[in-house]
């Protein structure tokens, strides 16, 4: 009955009430626990996949392929009298991207912590962990940038941003019909030179206050993210003025975690893996500039 009852305990360790770490550990779901804490942290602290045409899929693998499908332009037509309406496929062409990206993370710990100490050390281990991934999964997408509007880019490498490249960019997706939904992604560099210019720090044109999630502001009605994640092109980096639609990106919902007790070494190390892929879909949805600095 003792050996029942311990099973049970073990299995069932809920009785109600939120479980704490200590009591995760303690009945064994490390691996839960911490692949819990990365996806949390990575879906809250991504900037470029954050952005786009996001899905989060289970149990993704390397080589899979994943359907985006999105609706193409509707077109009116005027009435005749007496004539039925033709019906307008509207489905488009679903945009295919491989699962082509498999990264991981992994934490070790040692076997003389405490309990206490080891919530702790998790938890941190976790946050690390999940920012190393979503570095990962933020430099892959921002690599489909300098493609976008047929490799087309504003400005040359290593310029200062001024409203007049804005200006371009706005005017370059406003010509190719893209919806007003939109939102610039640059660096560093790309907010310094913001702050040098007047008009993008009155309140008449930035009306949104800055935000601790990588949003510097609003410009011209469109959010400005600032990255360090993005592909370097020389002397500075490939920025993005884009909408949603412009790269379709598939994530793994729960990457897997494992557990090893490597008794010899004194240590259990977790090992924490997440598959995805990124691919353009309208590329006329997205046009890059060149930032100053890299």
């Amino acid at each position: 009955m003792k050996t029942r009852s311990n099973r049970r305990l073990t299995i069932a360790y809920n009785t109600g009430s939120v479980p704490t770490l200590a009591e995760l550990i303690t009945a064994k779901f490390i691996p839960e626990i911490f692949s819990g804490d990365v996806i949390t942290t990575v879906q809250s602290n991504l900037v470029c996949a954050g952005l786009f045409n996001t899905s989060y899929k289970k149990d993704l693998r390397k080589g899979y392929k994943v359907s985006i499908p999105f609706t193409g332009a509707a077109t009116a037509t005027e009435v005749t009298p007496g004539t039925e309406p033709t019906s307008q496929d509207l489905k488009g062409t679903a945009g295919s991207i491989t699962v082509d990206k498999w990264y991981q993370s992994s934490a070790e710990i040692s076997d003389l912590m405490e309990i206490e100490e080891l919530a702790d050390y998790l938890k941190a281990a976790s946050e690390e962990c999940a920012y190393s991934i979503l570095k990962q999964v933020d430099t892959d997408i921002g690599s489909d940038f300098s493609t976008l509007n047929s490799s087309s880019r504003e400005g040359a490498d290593g310029q200062t941003f001024t409203d007049e490249i804005f200006k371009n960019l706005v005017e370059a997706l406003d010509e190719a019909d893209v919806p007003a939904e939109r939102f610039l992604i640059g660096d560093p560099s790309t907010k310094r030179d913001m702050l040098d210019i007047d008009k993008f720090m009155r309140v008449d044109y930035v009306r949104t206050p800055v935000v601790p999630t990588g949003m510097f502001g609003e410009l011209y009605g469109a959010k400005v993210y600032i990255t360090n994640n993005l592909t370097v092109a020389s002397t500075g980096h490939y920025g993005v003025y884009a909408h949603k639609d412009a790269i379709g990106v598939v994530i793994q919902m729960n990457p897997r975690s494992r557990i090893y007790d490597m008794g010899y070494k004194f240590l259990t190390k977790i090992i924490c893996d997440c598959a995805w892929g990124a691919v353009e879909l309208r590329e006329t949805f997205g046009k890059a500039f060149f930032t100053r600095k890299s």
